[in-house]
């Protein structure tokens, strides 16, 4: 009946829905009036998915076939299981552990083994994804600067101003504390992941152009910029100078020498726009960019963090940080108490819940990736430390819908030296 598995058809599904993933959790948990629909629209997609998977395997009578990585994960997963029964925690504990610290790993390893199952070629893959992003990122410009946030209330997204809250109702925009000025969300439920999102996407364009540079491309990278700008999201900054001081570090003979104009060309752009947020800003620098209120509470909690794990040093177990801690302790939603437990670092995050033998375990398969990715494309590995850099000051990996994308992305060239070619 079907041309394609349900693998396939399954995968073409989760790409064009993950970019309108908060739009449609919205819907489903207001109008549809489904509990929790958030939690429930990509995980089921996703065990739609393995059982496909073992399907596939079973029907062609073959096992898959595992490496370095596969073990790593395998052990992550085994001493997870080993902390979370020593400790008397259960179905609460298993859920979302799943959901938070392994979604994206998990992933990774379902469509690591894929390859053989697909029937549509990666660069079919790309462009579906680049469709239903671009048409989100459409949208999400027409709500900005034409049709205006309050027409969010149209798509049950609720009418208030909010720099911090607890609940599940996702408000038409957020602030710069001290400066009213909206931030640039789109429709997802931050600004942060906003800014996130911009960045996947500018890389798959670019890998999905194989290099094709013409000046409406240059054009359309402009402003994908501006609009990260426009988040005021300084987790992007970070990454934006990781990766430019990465990229010199690794590459500046190899760039001046291929690129010269166009290293000269992007140089002049990030001068004149920082230059014009200067001019534009500069009695509002101080709460755009720095915002010592803020930078100061994350520093906070950093210290904060660090002495509890050296108070704990064996593990807190889950649920001691954020994001599990608000679900199974409903009574300390308050902002007072945020400090004790959101670290504002994934890294410290994973640290201070399951002890260090985890957490080496999960630097060892970040590692394992970063030096596939290092053997496979240079500019890959670059763009991807740099966003475990943006880790290390925030909890981006938390917006699952997006870390699902990533390590999507990812799989993609940690197989190329098998594939050769990408698109």
């Amino acid at each position: 009946m079907f041309k394609k598995n349900l693998f396939t058809i399954l995968t073409q599904i989760l790409v064009v829905l993950l970019p309108f993933y908060v739009l449609l959790a919205v819907f489903f948990s207001v109008k549809v009036w489904i509990p929790k629909a958030w939690f429930y629209i990509k995980e089921l997609l996703i065990i739609l998915l393995s059982f496909s998977l073992i399907y596939e395997f079973i029907k062609n009578k073959i096992l898959p076939k595992f490496e370095l990585i596969d073990y790593l994960i395998f052990a992550y997963v085994l001493y997870w299981i080993i902390i979370t029964f020593s400790n008397w925690l259960w179905f609460n504990s298993l859920i979302y552990w799943w959901r938070y610290d392994f979604i994206f790993f998990y992933v990774f390893l379902l469509y690591k083994h894929w390859k053989q199952f697909l029937q549509v070629n990666t660069k079919d893959i790309l462009k579906l994804f680049l469709i239903s992003a671009s048409s989100s990122l459409l949208f999400s410009v027409l709500i900005k600067f034409r049709l205006w946030e309050q027409r969010l209330l149209l798509f049950w997204y609720v009418n208030y101003v909010s720099d911090w809250t607890y609940n599940w109702w996702i408000p038409t925009y957020h602030w710069l504390e001290n400066s009213w000025i909206k931030r640039f969300q789109w429709i997802f439920d931050w600004p942060n992941q906003m800014a996130f999102f911009l960045i996947l996407y500018t890389s798959i364009f670019l890998t999905y152009l194989k290099k094709k540079f013409e000046y409406h491309i240059v054009l359309i990278l402009v402003f994908i910029f501006w609009l990260i700008i426009l988040t005021y999201s300084r987790s992007a900054l970070l990454w934006i100078w990781s990766w430019i001081w990465l990229l010199l570090l690794l590459d500046i003979k190899n760039i001046y020498k291929k690129y010269k104009k166009q290293l000269i060309s992007w140089l002049a752009i990030i001068f004149i726009i920082s230059s014009s947020l200067l001019i534009l800003y500069s009695d509002k620098v101080q709460n755009i960019f720095l915002r010592t209120s803020s930078t100061t509470g994350h520093f906070d909690r950093m210290e904060i963090w660090i002495n509890r794990f050296l108070s704990e040093p064996m593990w807190a177990w889950l649920a001691e940080s954020w994001p599990a801690y608000r679900s199974i302790y409903p009574d300390k939603q308050t902002k007072a108490a945020e400090a004790y437990y959101i670290p504002e670092s994934w890294f410290i995050q994973q640290l201070i819940e399951w002890w260090y033998i985890y957490f080496i375990l999960f630097l060892s398969i970040l590692i394992n990736i970063s030096n596939r990715l290092f053997k496979n494309s240079k500019a890959l590995f670059i763009w991807f430390i740099a966003i475990l850099i943006m880790n290390i000051f925030l909890h981006i990996f938390e917006a699952t819908y997006l870390s699902i994308l990533l390590f999507i992305f990812i799989w993609l060239y940690y197989n190329l030296t098998k594939d050769k070619k990408l698109v």
